[in-house]
């Protein structure tokens, strides 16, 4: 067996500390680092758009089946620009729709379901769920979409 000096042992054991430590962080930190969504995407084929209105499938998209549940999607534009959407279950058969966009820079939002509010990635704005600032930067209301349940399927007005 070999043996090492202290100064080697502190230096090994502080390096295993150090690594433990910064992969705990990073575990823990996932969800809500500025980076990385919170709110995970609608499973494929999950959602539709028909017109003006997008059909999503709450039996496909099933993290909306539960209290605090949310998802995230993006349709194609067709013509015009992308429509990146985020749905959140709220509360016993109330599911709000918000264009998942801050409206201070643009940035992607989270749903903070504990606190039922919306938060915008930077961590500095955030919204409630009727798309009202609570708090700065932003100083304008979300993009709300009328949503309404039909069945197994939450129908989602993106176009008044």
């Amino acid at each position: 067996m070999m043996a090492i000096g202290r100064r080697e042992f502190i230096k090994l054991t502080g390096a295993t500390v150090l690594c433990a430590c910064a992969g705990a962080v990073g575990i823990s930190g996932y969800s809500t680092s500025p980076g990385v969504s919170s709110i995970p995407l609608a499973p494929q084929g999950s959602y539709r758009r028909d017109g003006s209105r997008v059909i999503v499938s709450l039996t496909a998209a099933d993290r909306l089946n539960s209290v605090g549940g949310a998802v995230r999607f993006t349709l194609d534009g067709g013509e015009d620009a992308e429509v990146k959407i985020v749905v959140v279950h709220s509360e016993d058969e109330a599911y709000q729709a918000f264009a998942d966009r801050c409206t201070h820079r643009g940035k992607e939002l989270d749903y903070l379901s504990e606190d039922k509010k919306l938060q915008c990635r930077s961590g500095k704005a955030q919204f409630d769920l009727e798309g009202n600032v609570i708090t700065g930067p932003a100083k304008s209301a979300l993009l709300v979409y009328p949503t309404r349940r039909e069945g197994d399927q939450l129908v989602i007005e993106v176009s008044r």
